[in-house]
C-alpha cells in the first residue's frame, strides 16, 4: 500500500480481526524461530499483557504485534485481561499477573489512578512494566507507547469541520470515559479544534464501554438537541451512536466520526452512516511494548546512566508515538485488506 497517499499522520497500523477474554500464545523458542541476531532463545521467559474490555477487536493488533517480538526473541507471550469495563476487576487481573511472576508486563489503564498501586508493585517487583493506549503518569511505569492523543483529537475536530463545511456555530457531542486518560486527551484535543473552527461542544457524555450504553446516551442527547450537527466518539463504540442517529433519522445531517478500526465500524464507514475513523498504530503498541519490555529486564539499555534503578529513573525514552490514520470511504478498501 502507497501510504504515502492515506492521510497518515505518523507510522503505524495495526491489524484487527477478533479478541477473547484471555487468549494464551505460547511462542516457539526453538533457535530457528529466533530472528534478532545475538539473541538466545529463553522458551520459559514469559511476557503478559493486560487490558480491559478483552473481548474488542482493538487488542488484537496489539497482540499479534507482542507475538511477532516474542518470536523474534525467543520468548513466550501471553494475553490476559477482564471483559469488564471496571478498573478494580483490571487490577485484580494484574494483581493475579504478578503473582505468576512474568519477566515483564505490557498493559493499558482503564483509570491511571486507580490502577497506580498495582503498576508499582510490579516494577517494585522486578518485573518490566510498559504501558501502551492509555497510560497511569504518575506510576513508575518505565514507557508509555501509544498515538499522540492530543493530536488524533484535534486530527478528528479538523476533519469534522471539513465534513460540515466549516459552518460556524455546529452543535457537537463528544462521547468519552471520564478518568481514562487517552480518551480524555481526545476530547480535550477535538474541543480545541472544534472551538478554533467556530464549532461547540454542546455535550459530553460517558461512553459506557458497550454500543448499548452509547446508543442509550447518544439518544437522550438527540432528543435534547434535535439538530445536532456531529459526533465525535473518543473510544471504539461509534456504532452505538449511529444506531441513535438513525432512528432520529439523521443520517447525512448528524455526522459521525469515530475511533479505531473494529469490523461494525468499517461496514458503517462502507455504508455512509459513519462519516471517517482515527486509526491507531496498535500493532507497533504491542510489538515495541514488548522489545522494549524485554530490553529493561535484561538490562540492555540505561541511558548512560548505570544506577539508573537505584536512582529511580527509567531507562527508556518517557513516551513512543505509533502515529494515527484517518479512515474514510476513500481509502476504506486498503485498511479493509489490512484487516484480514
Amino acid at each position: 500500500m502507497d501510504i504515502s497517499r492515506r492521510n497518515l499522520h505518523k507510522a503505524g497500523l495495526g491489524l484487527l480481526t477478533a479478541s477473547a477474554l484471555v487468549g494464551a500464545t505460547r511462542q516457539a523458542a526453538a533457535a530457528d524461530a529466533v530472528t534478532l541476531h545475538g539473541v538466545s532463545p529463553l522458551p520459559d521467559e514469559r511476557y503478559v499483557m493486560v487490558t480491559f474490555l478483552s473481548g474488542i477487536e482493538f487488542w488484537v493488533p496489539a497482540r499479534k504485534g507482542m507475538e511477532k517480538a516474542a518470536a523474534q526473541l525467543g520468548v513466550q507471550s501471553v494475553y490476559q485481561g477482564t471483559e469488564k469495563y471496571d478498573a478494580i476487576d483490571q487490577a485484580r487481573v494484574l494483581d493475579q499477573v504478578i503473582a505468576s511472576k512474568p519477566a515483564g508486563i505490557l498493559m493499558t489503564a482503564q483509570n491511571a489512578d486507580a490502577l497506580r498501586p498495582s503498576i508499582n508493585k510490579a516494577v517494585d517487583a522486578g518485573i518490566s512494566l510498559v504501558m501502551f493506549d492509555s497510560d497511569s503518569p504518575k506510576s513508575k511505569r518505565y514507557i508509555f507507547i501509544a498515538g499522540d492523543n492530543y493530536r488524533i483529537g484535534r486530527n478528528a475536530g479538523e476533519s469534522m469541520a471539513k465534513l460540515l463545511g466549516d459552518k460556524k456555530g455546529s452543535k457537537l457531542m463528544v462521547v468519552t470515559t471520564i478518568g481514562q486518560l487517552n480518551m480524555t486527551q481526545r476530547a480535550q484535543g477535538f474541543t480545541d479544534a472544534a472551538k478554533a473552527a467556530g464549532m461547540e461542544v454542546v455535550r459530553t457524555v460517558e461512553e459506557g464501554g458497550s454500543y448499548e450504553a452509547t446508543y442509550a446516551r447518544t439518544k437522550e442527547v438527540l432528543q435534547a438537541v434535535p439538530d445536532l450537527d456531529g459526533i465525535f466518539d473518543c473510544g471504539s463504540m461509534a456504532p452505538g451512536a449511529a444506531k441513535a442517529v438513525q432512528e432520529a433519522k439523521r443520517l447525512g445531517a448528524t455526522k459521525i466520526v469515530g475511533m479505531d478500526l473494529d469490523g461494525a465500524l468499517l461496514d458503517l464507514i462502507e455504508k455512509e452512516q459513519v462519516s471517517a475513523t482515527m486509526a491507531q498504530g496498535a500493532w507497533h503498541m504491542g510489538y515495541w511494548g514488548l522489545i522494549m519490555s524485554y530490553a529493561v529486564a535484561h538490562n540492555m539499555v540505561d541511558a548512560g546512566i548505570p544506577d539508573w534503578k537505584a536512582d529511580g529513573l527509567s531507562p527508556l525514552p518517557a513516551y513512543l508515538d505509533t502515529g494515527s490514520y484517518d479512515v474514510t470511504k476513500d481509502n476504506l478498501a486498503a485498511f479493509r485488506a489490512l484487516n484480514k
